[in-house]
């Protein structure tokens, strides 16, 4: 109710003082730990007043600068002064005994809702830049004290409220700051979220790295180093391959870490060394039974397939192409014709049920078992029939007949959903009536 007040009030009667009165008798309660209210109802609070004082401060005279600083302190200082106090303690690297990790998630919270909510007369992105630049020893103190999730989720949260709030544009100046945070965080507490948040600054930055501008050019290779140390950090997480099932969402934002870099500059990781690792691992991780990190590798894969469609075509138009493509392209195809035959024998067997499977077609998004079949056929049709020739050896030649039926030329994308998907309900009746092909065929459909 107070932040609807605070929302709809109009700038004759602004409650920016009275909220403001009201917030700072909610946070002496907190310092005193005898809280009046709980956090998300404190942060609806912190709202209503940042939305407030955000329309008394428009109204102000432009030349009222030193009351406009007095209605931002009062919000901003007591969040840094907490945090100040969190930070440092004698040992860096360590959480202060007296001081819970729940109250440090508070104060990220807090200032989370500032960099939403809080508009300034003088230039918000400006503004934001500050108070960031201000805060970000602190909270780099924080995430390496604090290795929790949940640390690791909100301070993530923070960063990108911060950079989306911002602008692409204006947050530049802190771009090589906050990838050197993530793969910094990420190595130390081995906590997914700092993945996401890669994935996060390679969406609002990876066009960048497509200008021939040199400081765009800079962001791409900053880009790409972050992608490979967090990528070489999860190699070593996900090792042995047991911890691939005790890390499921690592290696799902991992893999969505690795499309988004091929959607948004791909000419810098497809045509790297460390691509081939991406794939080698897509095609472990791929088998795991868990349906968020299936996800994931099968995004990642599709994408990458997708990819060198694109790029096949590309230099089919420009016939000769530059000598960077040709290098990227015999990259790709030397990488696909390594890690092929273990990807195209683990679709099979996913459609035979004898590895987990939860999607084999989709019309809404990519990463299903038949999109990717559809399109590693356009790649290599015949060294994909060669791969898939031995899982398809247990199952009756009719049924064999009916699935390869679908790899021709002039089979499009719907037509071969409609041969996959007839596939797996003649393997799966075939199985269940006892003639399946060739023993130990098990189904084990899952949300397909």
């Amino acid at each position: 109710a107070i932040k609807q007040l605070c929302e709809n009030c109009s700038t004759q009667f602004s409650l920016g003082e009275s909220v403001l009165q009201l917030y700072d008798g909610i946070v002496a309660a907190q310092v005193q730990h005898q809280p009046v209210l709980d956090l998300k109802d404190e942060l609806e609070v912190l709202e209503g007043a940042c939305k407030a004082v955000s329309r008394q401060l428009q109204e102000m005279p432009s030349g009222n600068v030193q009351e406009q600083t007095t209605y931002i302190s009062r919000i901003v200082e007591p969040i840094g002064t907490r945090l100040v106090q969190y930070s440092s303690t004698s040992n860096v690297n360590a959480p202060s005994p007296s001081i819970s990790p729940k109250q440090v998630i508070a104060e990220v919270e807090r200032l989370t809702v500032v960099i939403r909510y809080l508009q300034v007369p003088s230039g918000r992105p400006q503004f934001l830049i500050d108070l960031m630049t201000q805060c970000w020893p602190y909270l780099e103190q924080i995430s390496l004290k604090y290795t929790d999730f949940h640390m690791a989720e909100k301070i993530c949260r923070l960063h990108k409220h911060c950079l989306r709030n911002c602008g692409a544009a204006a947050y530049l100046p802190l771009v090589e700051r906050l990838c050197a945070h993530l793969v910094k965080s990420y190595s130390h507490s081995r906590q997914s979220p700092y993945l996401y948040a890669a994935s996060i600054v390679i969406a609002e930055y990876g066009t960048y790295s497509s200008s021939s501008n040199t400081d765009n050019g800079k962001i791409g290779r900053q880009l790409y180093a972050m992608l490979e140390e967090m990528g070489n950090t999860s190699f070593k997480i996900l090792t042995p391959l047991d911890e691939f099932k005790n890390h499921p969402d690592v290696v799902e934002e991992l893999f969505f870490l690795g499309g988004r870099m091929i959607q948004c500059c791909p000419d810098i990781f497809v045509g790297s060394q460390i691509f081939s690792s991406f794939v080698q691992c897509a095609g472990i991780g791929m088998v795991q039974p868990h349906k968020d990190a299936n996800r994931g590798t099968m995004s990642f894969l599709d994408n990458a397939m997708e990819f060198g469609i694109r790029l096949r075509m590309n230099l089919d138009v420009s016939r000769s192409g530059d000598m960077n493509m040709r290098a990227i392209q015999e990259n790709f195809e030397n990488v696909l014709s390594r890690e092929g035959k273990q990807i195209s024998m683990n679709l099979i067997e996913s459609l035979l049920g004898e590895l987990p499977c939860y999607r084999v077609t989709s019309a809404s998004s990519n990463g299903s078992i038949g999109g990717l079949l559809h399109k590693m056929y356009k790649l290599c049709p015949g060294l994909l029939l060669d791969w898939i020739s031995v899982p398809l050896a247990r199952v009756s030649d009719v049924e064999r007949a009916l699935l390869l039926n679908g790899f021709r030329s002039d089979v499009g994308r719907d037509e071969f959903f409609g041969v996959v998907e007839r596939f797996v309900e003649v393997c799966s009746r075939s199985q269940k009536m006892g003639l399946c092909g060739g023993a130990g065929v098990k189904f084990r459909v899952a949300a397909c």
